[in-house]
């Protein structure tokens, strides 16, 4: 059950710990080792996530893969995913790393400390001895950790710019899980309500869908990121800045 003591340590430390780590991690100044500790957070994470299809083979001399690890269903496995590719992705300035790496490290924080709280798996089988289980629960711990380094090895700055990007992310996300959703009809397959775009994840916020996820989403980063700015930058290099500068004649 949930907030049970297993529960509440593993709160606890996954709290605590990253805290440490990206502390520790934060004395990395040069670019290369950055980027590969992004590589190996983002490669352990994914691999934690699919691990249980070895795992059971291990155990059983077969394993059966569920729909979420064959493909991009629910959110936050897609967000461990994208991990691994903002990792590997060399062109840290393009337009696609940046859209990528915003709806990541966004996206991450918000999906790792929902599950934290709220880990829908463990309402469903509370055993932190079941591999399954704690792989869940190990995953979304790394991808959080991840997606707070994204944000400490200054690969994603704090800025009202980046409600631009994750509206992008956000956008692709839908068309991904459009796109499950439809193979899943076409193959005649019970609807896998992809990236929460059929029903709510809560039966009792049923208005509660990926659609209003997202919107909630944009507004809430809009409104951290022009805070943030508020102390973070000095006056006259704020984002409202840009609208009420007069523009000057290029042509003369």
């Amino acid at each position: 059950m949930l907030y049970d003591t297993n529960h509440i340590i593993y709160i606890a430390v996954s709290l605590i710990l990253p805290v440490l780590i990206l502390l520790l991690l934060s004395r990395v100044q040069a670019p290369k080792a950055k980027n590969i500790i992004l590589k190996v957070i983002g490669t352990a994470t994914y691999l934690l996530h699919i691990s249980i299809m070895w795992t059971d083979f291990l155990s059983n001399g077969s394993a059966n893969a569920a729909d979420n690890i064959l493909f991009p269903i629910y959110f936050c496995n897609f967000t461990m995913l994208l991990l691994m590719i903002v990792g590997f992705i060399k062109n840290r300035e393009s337009v696609t790393f940046r859209v990528l790496a915003v709806l990541t490290a966004y996206g991450g924080i918000v999906g790792g400390l929902v599950t934290l709280f709220y880990p829908e798996f463990y309402m469903w089988e509370p055993d932190f001895t079941s591999w399954y289980i704690l792989k869940s629960f190990l995953s979304h711990s790394a991808m959080l950790l991840g997606s707070l380094y994204l944000f400490v090895g200054g690969f994603v700055k704090i800025r009202v710019d980046n409600t631009l990007y994750l509206a992008g992310g956000l956008l692709f996300t839908l068309v991904v899980g459009l796109a499950v959703n439809a193979l899943f009809a076409v193959c005649g397959l019970p609807a896998p309500n992809a990236m929460y775009l059929q029903k709510s994840p809560i039966a009792e916020l049923p208005f509660l869908n990926g659609y209003l996820i997202g919107f909630l989403m944009l507004i809430l980063t809009f409104i951290f990121t022009a805070v943030w700015e508020l102390f973070a930058c000095p006056k006259g290099c704020r984002w409202y800045n840009n609208f009420m500068r007069p523009k000057t004649d290029s042509g003369s």
